[in-house]
């Protein structure tokens, strides 16, 4: 009787360690990277929202419980990710069109510069054939139709030095490798904000987390 006893007592026991040990095992806690089942389910924690979803930084990765932090870093990281090589082909065209333009600037500084000394020269015949009309001071008021000729000229010939000169070319070549500079850097830093997205995308994706 007391054999049956203790037997029936030692089978409550293990029985009640089974029972108790169950709901201690299943209860995961839930954070970054603990396998879930139902995409799309989501569970609220003392650590804040998390939902059930593939994390797109891991090749072929599986159902896990993905923070809304995460969730939120990884749209972003992705969605620069896919913009990145429209960036690049609109970067590459704006610094051939560039290019183009530069290599034309370039070209018309150099031909400017031939031109300056025609222009020079013909601006050195105005000058003189106004001193020689102002030198008839008797006629001046006569002349004075072709002295303002002269002086015209002379002002026309002094604009077309200046529009040929060295400073002119070389604003418009300085701001147009401006443009250029700032183009590509506008992919550089691009590529910069995807790998500085990924790299906040692990960390804040990270297991446990």
């Amino acid at each position: 009787m007391f054999r049956k006893i203790a037997i029936s007592s030692i089978a409550g026991l293990l029985i009640a360690g089974v029972v108790t040990a169950v709901p201690a095992s299943a209860a995961a806690k839930i954070s970054n990277g603990v396998p879930c089942s139902k995409s799309g389910a989501t569970s609220k924690t003392s650590n804040g929202t998390y939902k059930c979803a593939k994390n797109p930084t891991v090749k072929n990765s599986k159902l896990t419980w993905l923070s809304s932090d995460c969730i939120t870093t990884a749209n972003s990281y992705t969605k620069a990710l896919a913009n990145l090589p429209k960036i690049k082909t609109s970067t590459d065209a704006t610094v051939a069109q560039l290019d183009v333009e530069i290599a034309a600037t370039q070209k018309s500084m150099a031909d400017a510069a031939l031109d300056i000394p025609k222009f020079q020269g013909e601006l050195d015949k105005a000058k003189a054939a106004l001193a020689l009309v102002q030198a008839d001071a008797a006629n001046l008021a006569k002349n004075k139709a072709t002295i303002d000729k002269w002086k015209e000229a002379i002002k026309a010939w002094e604009k077309a030095i200046a529009g040929s000169g060295a400073t002119t070319y070389q604003r418009a070549l300085t701001r147009q490798q401006t443009y250029r500079g700032q183009a590509l850097a506008q992919y550089t830093n691009a590529q910069r904000d995807v790998k500085d997205g990924l790299a906040m995308t692990q960390l804040i994706c990270s297991k446990g987390y």
